[in-house]
């Protein structure tokens, strides 16, 4: 081969490179503006529910208020059904007459006082002390039981959001392992302490920090995938850039899903790195 033509070969073969790094680039671009900042619950092959960052952190307060009042997976699918139609999942500092909050209790009927329904831990415990309170609650419908704590105007209405109720109190409670990831595009720094409070409620799991690594551990399968998405619901917060779980492995960026295969995950071991 001649020197020109290898001059030639090496030029094309270096545009080429170049084509190809500025496709991935641009697709990497196209895909950054095209996915949104969320957190995404696989709800079933095909499709997925979209919380936004102050959907997701009420949803995992009151996932783990559930723990914390010792009460099974199905109180936090009736009390995530009544706040989805109550407030959308919001802290509402708002609403009919002196409705308030994630269930939009009212003080002048003895929910407590404005300040204390606006605290989500203190609204949704006392959504579980009314709702513990009605015999056989755990073995009746989830619409009637809402209801009952409730006592709405439009008795049927929490009957639509029955199906997102089930699959992201599975996901929080680690029922539907790899089911929750969120994609967050700030620069937050990472905090441990944005999701210490909630990962603490979780039974039988271990949290420990050493800089910008937290190491979640545990006997119980279900617990640790509980901890570690009741973590990531909090991913804006917190700045998490991955987890590392038995078998499946998520990082930040574009995707909405878990991978599969984890060469570095340890059983009964979660591992969440922090951005520094």
């Amino acid at each position: 081969m001649s020197k020109k033509t290898l001059a030639w070969t090496v030029a094309l073969v270096l545009a080429i490179g170049l084509l190809g790094f500025g496709a991935w680039k641009g697709y990497d671009y196209l895909m950054s503006r095209l996915v949104r900042e969320r957190c995404y619950v696989n709800v079933d092959g095909s499709e997925q529910l979209q919380l936004t960052a102050e959907q997701s952190r009420n949803a995992a307060v009151i996932v783990a208020a559930s723990y914390k009042a010792d009460l099974p997976a199905q109180a936090a699918v009736i009390a995530l059904a009544t706040a989805w139609q109550e407030s959308g999942l919001r802290n509402l500092d708002y609403g009919d007459r002196d409705s308030l909050g994630l269930f939009q209790q009212r003080p002048s009927y003895g929910w407590g006082t404005e300040e204390q329904i606006l605290d989500p831990w203190y609204s949704s415990g006392r959504f579980y002390e009314e709702l513990v309170k009605f015999d056989d609650w755990e073995n009746r419908g989830i619409t009637e039981m809402a209801q009952a704590v409730q006592r709405s105007g439009h008795p049927d209405a929490y009957r639509k959001h029955e199906e997102n109720a089930i699959a992201l109190a599975g996901s929080l409670r680690g029922t539907r392992p790899a089911s929750l990831s969120c994609v967050d595009r700030t620069d937050t720094p990472g905090d441990p302490a944005a999701f210490a409070d909630v990962v603490a409620q979780v039974p039988g799991v271990t949290s420990t920090v050493d800089g910008t690594t937290v190491t979640l551990t545990s006997d119980d399968d279900a617990a640790l995938w509980a901890a570690t998405q009741l973590a990531l619901a909090n991913t804006r917060l917190a700045g998490i850039e991955s987890a590392v779980m038995p078998g499946h492995t998520w990082r930040q960026g574009n995707t909405t899903t878990w991978s599969q295969g984890s060469p570095d995950g340890q059983p009964g071991v979660g591992t969440l790195k922090l951005r520094q």
